[in-house]
């Protein structure tokens, strides 16, 4: 009697393989959603941050010469990114710093109507971020399109720092 002897194929069927890459393709894409999100939540901890350090430029301007910067000329600085400087030449901030994301609102600086109290505006990414300013209701998760600030003309901020001598109310209702 003859034994018949079956070679035996090592490899994986074409079932298995469609299920390993369809579960590579799902994993691929949460993880992209979460790199995105990851870098939207980045750039605004680097626009706060840009605009924390400005405000304390401006604090110290003002400690020194008794006024705030112009509008013009402070908004025209947060255009093109030169240094901040006083008449005499002193460097309160040798580079200030300019929105770098397409789509996205420039730094906006805002003053009251004597020059003692500034607002500095910025529009944050990521709309569920805790900082989001909200002026109807503080208690709220998400920052809403109809809660935006206007400053210069657009209504795209979410997010301000105040002088330390202002409130919201004073410099923008």
């Amino acid at each position: 009697m003859m034994k018949i002897v079956r070679k035996q194929i090592n490899g994986f069927t074409l079932v298995e393989l469609l299920v390993v890459i369809a579960i590579m393709s799902i994993l691929t894409v949460i993880t992209v959603g979460q790199f995105q999100q990851a870098q939207k939540k980045a750039r605004d901890v680097q626009r706060k941050s840009n605009i924390d350090s400005l405000s304390k430029a401006i604090q110290m301007y003002y400690a020194d010469l008794g006024t705030l910067p112009s509008e013009a000329a402070m908004n025209s600085l947060l255009n093109t990114g030169l240094g901040f400087t006083d008449v005499s030449g002193y460097v309160y901030m040798k580079v200030v710093p300019t929105e770098t994301v397409n789509g996205m609102p420039e730094f906006c600086y805002e003053t009251n109507s004597n020059g003692k109290k500034y607002g500095l505006f910025v529009g944050l990414e990521n709309k569920e971020d805790g900082d989001c300013n909200d002026l109807v209701d503080h208690d709220k998760e998400v920052c809403e399109v109809a809660d935006n600030y206007t400053c210069g003309g657009a209504a795209d901020y979410n997010f301000v720092i105040l002088s330390p001598n202002a409130s919201l109310s004073e410099l923008y209702l």
